[in-house]
């Protein structure tokens, strides 16, 4: 390679060089504060190639709407009530010089922004009561009105940190673990209270209706006893007809089957009778030996 050769090629290593050190490329989601050791120089939010001196440097920020979700925050209410309240935000940078004036990095000014929010939600639900932030008021409006009261006033807070708040949600608002606890013994003995409640008027009920079940029982039954008498009764007094019927149209042959009857049930094969032979109640053997 001769001398000349070298040296555009030199040249042009260094424009190269010196090139690509002074352009940079700012994405669409992004916008970028150039600094000059140190200080702030220029502003780019349009994307597309850009280009600044070979000592500057560049510092992006991102330029979409960005979520920040901050740990719980302990809020006194109206009426003295403390609850932990589950926040996030949502927010955009509007100024990344102010940004970096105030916060130096996106991350710092997101402390910087949560500090604010939490602030204003303290504030603002301080003035009301624990029942009416869990009910939401008489119309059940009164969280929504809460939540834009919130993100105004946090945007206002925020407006000299190069910042936007757009939306302020809660997520959800809790009882400190403690009184979580109690709350839960009053709930689970209110619950009991209840249930004895229940159940002693269960047991009131089912004694009623024992009772009520035993007094039909008993008058069923005396019913049907009664009804068993009088059918037995009328059977008694038919057969009783039918014996003096039979008695009257032969007495002798009445007497003999009913003598047989009372032999059928007196005497069976283990019957051992001590009794005269010429008792009257064999007189009918001896006829039949006759």
């Amino acid at each position: 390679m001769s001398p000349k050769q070298m040296f555009i090629a030199i040249v042009l290593v260094a424009a190269a060089v010196v090139a690509s050190m002074c352009a940079f490329v700012v994405d669409q989601r992004e916008q970028a504060l150039v600094l000059q050791f140190g200080n702030p120089k220029e502003v780019v939010k349009e994307a597309g190639l850009h280009f600044k001196l070979p000592w500057q440097s560049v510092t992006t920020f991102d330029q979409r709407l960005l979520e920040s979700d901050a740990p719980p925050n302990e809020v006194i209410t109206k009426d003295k009530k403390t609850i932990m309240v589950d926040n996030y935000t949502r927010w955009r940078i509007t100024d990344p010089l102010k940004v970096y004036q105030v916060a130096r990095t996106q991350t710092g000014v997101v402390a910087r922004m949560d500090d604010v929010v939490r602030g204003k939600v303290r504030e603002v639900l301080g003035q009301h009561t624990l029942h009416e932030i869990v009910s939401g008021g008489e119309n059940a409006t009164l969280r929504v009105a809460l939540m834009r009261s919130i993100r105004d006033r946090a945007d206002k807070g925020v407006k000299d940190y190069g910042i936007s708040v757009v939306d302020v949600r809660i997520k959800r608002a809790d009882l400190p673990a403690e009184n979580s606890d109690a709350v839960f013994k009053r709930m689970k003995a209110e619950r009991n209270r209840i249930a004895k409640e229940y159940r002693s008027e269960g047991e009131e009920a089912a004694k009623e209706i024992r009772a009520e079940a035993e007094k039909t029982r008993k008058t069923i039954l005396a019913e049907a006893y009664k009804q068993s008498e009088i059918i037995r009764g009328k059977a008694d007094a038919e057969t009783t007809g039918i014996y003096a019927a039979a008695y009257n149209r032969d007495r002798q042959f009445y007497a003999f089957t009913r003598s047989l009857e009372a032999y059928k049930k007196s005497i069976d094969a283990h019957t051992k009778l001590v009794i005269s032979p010429n008792s009257e109640f064999f007189k009918f053997f001896q006829q039949s030996r006759q």
